[in-house]
């Protein structure tokens, strides 16, 4: 059992979706406990395997009305009640959270690390995080379900994100050909928009627009 890096975006692996576990081996036991440990050293409410490297559907939740965190294999949801507008984080996202719209109950089943079967109905902090996290295991973001792109904002601050200046994750980058002597310095430069990817997006799929800034002659 060890705490493991958790995976922020814009790394692919958080768009990847998680496979079914098929079987409750020492593997999959190992993956759980990892995944609990990073999420109570993170002080998370909950954490998926993706976030830590692993494409299998396990999760963890650390609610405070529970006794003990919980391990979830294949958890799934199979009813929504009602709809509510709920401030959310993410460990994925560190600093930022955002309005998005979640339902009021949801029931669900899951097994544990037993093979025991639970099928329940919460409501509040409990049905958010199922949602948040399961969601997560079908490569879906809580940025995906933003009521307003403008909305999500530093933790703490009351303006949201400027749309022109640059994201956390967004990279500028300048390249500089070098021709034959006596020929000019082809400069040409750009943004990386990482902040830009969406779920049905890669970064070998994005498309960059570079702009010719000018020739430099020798």
């Amino acid at each position: 059992m060890s705490i493991k890096r958790i995976r922020v975006y814009p790394d692919p692996i958080l768009r990847k979706k998680c496979r079914k576990v098929k079987n409750i081996d020492d593997k999959i036991i190992r993956i759980a406990k990892d995944l609990k440990e990073t999420m109570l050293a993170a002080g998370g409410v909950g954490l998926a395997a993706n976030q830590i490297g692993e494409l299998s559907r396990i999760i963890t939740l650390h609610i405070p009305e529970e006794k003990k965190p919980l391990v979830l294999i294949n958890p799934e949801i199979i009813s929504k009640n009602g709809t509510r507008d709920v401030l959310e984080g993410c460990l994925s996202f560190p600093g930022y959270q955002g309005l998005v719209k979640r339902s009021v109950s949801v029931s669900a089943r899951w097994l544990d690390l037993n093979k025991s079967l639970y099928k329940v109905t919460k409501e509040e902090l409990f049905a958010q995080a199922l949602e948040h996290e399961i969601d997560h295991l079908n490569g879906i973001l809580y940025t995906d379900h933003l009521l307003e792109h403008e909305k999500l904002k530093q933790a703490g601050l009351q303006d949201g994100l400027n749309e022109d200046q640059p994201h956390s994750h967004d990279v500028d980058m300048k390249i500089i050909a070098h021709k034959e002597q006596g020929e000019p310095i082809e400069i040409l430069e750009s943004r990386l928009n990482f902040s830009k990817l969406y779920s049905d997006s890669s970064i070998s799929q994005m498309q960059y627009d570079l702009f010719n800034e000018g020739y430099l002659e020798n």
